[in-house]
Order: C-alpha cells, then sequence, then structure tokens
C-alpha cells in the first residue's frame, strides 16, 4: 500500500494575494485554488497549488479561467483546442505557454508558470521612456517571442504594453491564449491595432509586426504614437501612417516607422526586424567591443547567445517582492466540465518560466459555490471593539461623490494620487438615443467643486459601464450604472491613456492620515444609451 497523501502542504505566495470572492472555485483541474490574481475582459486568473511539485517555490502556478466574449459560440471550442495545443510547444523564453489545459471545461482553463513581475505600461508609465539598452533588449525580446509564436502558427493578435510582463530575465508575452476580437480591441486598444485589424480583419503576423511598432514606440518614448483621442480617431491617424517618433532613438526609428506602415505588405518581417535592432545595437557598442569589453571581446561581433546574456542583465533590477510562505490543506472541490475530454499536459521541462502577480487579466462570473474555504486565511476586517464607529458622515466629506476622472489630468496615472473633479447635472440622461462618446457624455456634467485627489486601492470593486467596452456597446442595468465587474487595478491601468470618465466613487470609511488624500473603495461608471 503507498503511503497517505500529505493533508497541508507549504506554499510561497504573493504577499498581497487576494482572496477568493464566495462564487470563486476552491479547485479548478487538479489544482487547488488559493486566491484571485487579476481579472479582465478574457477571464479570471488564480493563484493555484500544484500539489504533485516537491518543491514550495515551484508549487505556486496560476490559472486562468476563459470566459471572453470570443468564445460565446460552441463552434470555437476545437480552434481553441488547436491553438492551446500549439501553445504549448511555443518556445518559452520570451512568451507565457500553458502548463496544462482542458479546453473541453466549462468554463476552459489553463495553467501557467507563475512569474512575478511588472506590466510594462505601467514601467513605462512610471518612469518615462527606457533608456536605450532596455528598450533594444525590450525590443529584440518581443520579436523573438512573436517569432516563437508565429514559428507555431499562432498570430498573438492583441499584442499592446498591459500585455507584455518584466521581470528579472526581460519581457514576456502574455494573454495568447485567445485573440481578442477586433470589436474588443477597438474599445481601449486602437493604438496597437493595425488598420486592417481595426476594420475587422483576423490576426495575422503582419498585424503583430505593427503591434510591436507601436509598443516599442511608447516604450522608447513614453507616449502613444498617434496620440490620445477616440478609437476612430487614433485609427484614421494609424491609417494614414501618421505616427509621431519623436524623442525614439534615432536607430529604432527606420525599423519602428517601417513597422508602422498602413500596408501591412510593406512591413517588414520580423527576421529583418531582430537584424535592424541587433545592428543598432552593435553600431552603438562597437567602441566597448573593441576595448574589450563584454563576452565577446576582441572580434567585435558578439554571437546571439552572448547578445542575450549581455541584453538580460538590463532586467537584473526589476525583481518582485518576496513571497511568503502558506500551509495550505489538501481540500477543495472539482470545477464544473464537459465530460467529453481528458485534460491536455504540456510536457515540455523547459516550462521553468514563471508567470504574473500581479492583477493583469480578465473578467468572468465563474463556477459554482464553493462551501470549503479551507483554502485561504479570514481576513475580513471589522471595527475594534470598544472604538466608536461614525456611521454617519458629514457633509463636507461625504462617502459617496459622482466626478470625473480624466487621464489628461493625471501627473502620476500609475503610482497617484489621482485627480478627480466633482460633477452633477440638473436633469436626468436620456436613454434610447445611442451611445455617445466619452466626451460628448461628460461634457454633459457640470462642475459642482474643485479637483482633488485620492488613492485608488488595487482591489477596490469596479463596475464597468463603457470604458471597458467595444464601441457602441455598453454595459448598463436599468438606472444607467455600470455592471462589468473590474477591479482597482484594471481602473488604474485605463487611467494611464483612456478618455474621461465620469463615475460614482465610494471612499473609505477611515479618512487619510495625517491630510493623505483619502482611499477609494468602490467605483461605478454612469453612462447613457
Amino acid at each position: 500500500m503507498s503511503p497517505r497523501s500529505p493533508r497541508e502542504i507549504s506554499v510561497l505566495v504573493p504577499p498581497d494575494l487576494a482572496p477568493l470572492y464566495p462564487d470563486d472555485p476552491s479547485r479548478i483541474g487538479p489544482y487547488l485554488v488559493l486566491g484571485r490574481l487579476g481579472q479582465g475582459a478574457a477571464g479570471t486568473v488564480y493563484a493555484a497549488v500544484d500539489a504533485a511539485s516537491s518543491s514550495p517555490g515551484d508549487r505556486l502556478v496560476a490559472v486562468k479561467v476563459l470566459t471572453s466574449p470570443e468564445l460565446e459560440s460552441p463552434d470555437v471550442y476545437p480552434a481553441l483546442e488547436q491553438r492551446l495545443r500549439a501553445l504549448s510547444n511555443v518556445d518559452p523564453r520570451r512568451v507565457v505557454v500553458p502548463l496544462a489545459f482542458d479546453s473541453d471545461a466549462n468554463p476552459p482553463w489553463l495553467s501557467m508558470p507563475y512569474l512575478a513581475g511588472e506590466r510594462l505600461s505601467h514601467y513605462v508609465t512610471k518612469r518615462g521612456g527606457l533608456g536605450s539598452g532596455k528598450l533594444i533588449a525590450l525590443a529584440t525580446g518581443l520579436a523573438e517571442g512573436l517569432s516563437a509564436l508565429h514559428a507555431r502558427g499562432v498570430a498573438h493578435g492583441s499584442l499592446r504594453p498591459s500585455e507584455i510582463l518584466l521581470e528579472s530575465h526581460g519581457p514576456h508575452i502574455m494573454e495568447c491564449a485567445v485573440a481578442a476580437s477586433a470589436e474588443r480591441m477597438r474599445g481601449s486598444g486602437a493604438t496597437w491595432l493595425s488598420p486592417e485589424r481595426f476594420r475587422g480583419g483576423v490576426p495575422t503576423p503582419a498585424a503583430d509586426v505593427f503591434a510591436w511598432g507601436a509598443v516599442v514606440a511608447f516604450a522608447g518614448t513614453g507616449r502613444l504614437p498617434f496620440g490620445p483621442g477616440e478609437p476612430e480617431e487614433i485609427a484614421e491617424r494609424a491609417a494614414q501612417g501618421s505616427f509621431d517618433l519623436d524623442g525614439l532613438a534615432r536607430g529604432l526609428r527606420p525599423v519602428v516607422g517601417r513597422a508602422l506602415d498602413p500596408d501591412p505588405d510593406r512591413r517588414p518581417s520580423l527576421r529583418e526586424v531582430i537584424g535592424a535592432v541587433i545592428a543598432m545595437w552593435q553600431a552603438e557598442n562597437a567602441e566597448n567591443l573593441r576595448d574589450g569589453a563584454g563576452p565577446a571581446a576582441g572580434d567585435g561581433s558578439p554571437d546571439r547567445d552572448d547578445l542575450a546574456l549581455i541584453l538580460e542583465r538590463e532586467w537584473h533590477a526589476v525583481e518582485p517582492p518576496a513571497r511568503v510562505p502558506q500551509v495550505v490543506r489538501l481540500e477543495g472541490r472539482m470545477s464544473n466540465r464537459r465530460p467529453t475530454r481528458v485534460m491536455f499536459m504540456a510536457g515540455s521541462a523547459a516550462l521553468a518560466l514563471g508567470f504574473v502577480g500581479t492583477g493583469i487579466w480578465g473578467l468572468s462570473q465563474v463556477l459554482g459555490s464553493d462551501e470549503d474555504d479551507t483554502l485561504v486565511s479570514d481576513t475580513a476586517g471589522g471595527p475594534v471593539e470598544g472604538e466608536p464607529v461614525d456611521e454617519s458622515p458629514s457633509d463636507e466629506d461625504p462617502l459617496t461623490l459622482v466626478v470625473r476622472f480624466d487621464p489628461a489630468e493625471q501627473e502620476s496615472p500609475v503610482s497617484g494620487p489621482w485627480v478627480y473633479t466633482p460633477v452633477d447635472r440638473d436633469d436626468e440622461p436620456v436613454r434610447g438615443r445611442g451611445v455617445p462618446s466619452h466626451s460628448a457624455w461628460a461634457e454633459q456634467w457640470e462642475e459642482v467643486g474643485e479637483p482633488a485627489e485620492a488613492v485608488i486601492s488595487p482591489d477596490a470593486e469596479v463596475l464597468c459601464a463603457k470604458f471597458c467596452a467595444a464601441p457602441d456597446h455598453v454595459f448598463l442595468d436599468e438606472e444607467g450604472r455600470g455592471t462589468w465587474e473590474l477591479t482597482g487595478s484594471d481602473f488604474i491601468d485605463y487611467l494611464s491613456w483612456g478618455p474621461v470618465m465620469i463615475v460614482e466613487v465610494t471612499f473609505a470609511e477611515e479618512p487619510g492620515e495625517d491630510g493623505e488624500p483619502r482611499e477609494i473603495v468602490e467605483i461605478t461608471e454612469l453612462f447613457t444609451d
């Protein structure tokens, strides 16, 4: 008789892991679910335990439940399985690939290695354009990652800064499981969408090259290459080839400009892209190589392995917070599934890379209610015994306000605090006349107070009505309030480049200390249709 499995194991988890919602699953496939890593339009990502691993540091995986709009029809599931199988064979050095998946589960899911890092969108918005070394390392790494995808017949289709993770070994391309439709990308991703994709075209390698150019331009300058504006305005500039590369490293401008060509047939191949970027690096470092500084000193031409090591050094300062141990009981309920196929396990030992640990993805209403709460600690707070509780806040500091958030007014759109302006209106919005633009909607509201600052909790409850939706789509209840669930992290990311918004905010009851900005814990977007 084999020995009985241990009932408890130790796992190293992120220090700020968000707890599960009441209706989240406690088990997905063979994995025990610990908490939430993030949520967005494509699905929910959970931190989970691979109990079969012998090392506490390797037991943590990321499991994504796929609920994107592109999967609403059962007809797409064979193509999903084919894509996931192809992804499992992609070179994982620059791409986050599946460890295992079940495309026949309800809903489908895939597991991936866990890797802590920072999104490129946050990194650039917080620090500005990358220096020459990091920019070349990023441009090369992304091109190699896309080449690895294309070699397996997979076009990413929705590459953008928020789907690129930076960690101590370089950039990693995420969100490869489902290519976002052009309709979904138009809403907040027009900058990264090639003209043919914006018109409804399918993902192609040429469209990925365009996205590469837009991402590198943003990373090198800290600005959007086609400027701000409504999606249609941005798409028109892209179709005209009207981009701004001022401030981008001079040696990169030719290849990035070619990548942003409106005509896909005139864009360079990824082989050309990599060659041009490496040539720029060699030209900039020729003197150091001649002087003997570097692994290939003396011949003036480092090979690709040497170059990879040199470029990887650029990321050594990008260190994630240390994980903390957590004891987990080996219990939990299986998730729902269609009992027609077996789970696919990707068997490559090369999948030793990790995955993202700060909320980055998707959103969904997943699986049934879970009565087993043994996998997460009870961290719910409450009033301290004996401490007076003020349940009737003063009129001077109301807990709930309707405010305007304009990304153009944010001095620190990633780290905050974030500027808001109280607004109001005397009339009731008229519905049934079509979906207005963000700017037209904001103009209907009058300022009723001075701008102020607040901090936004990354775990704040956010209900989106329009900013997360495709053009002419809204997620509204009968009162004109958003219904699409997101998190504070998603909202903060949006404030990096999105249009103006009208939202109802709820502040934490505890005031900020010593004049510090108040904390927003709930955000509900208001809109009309």
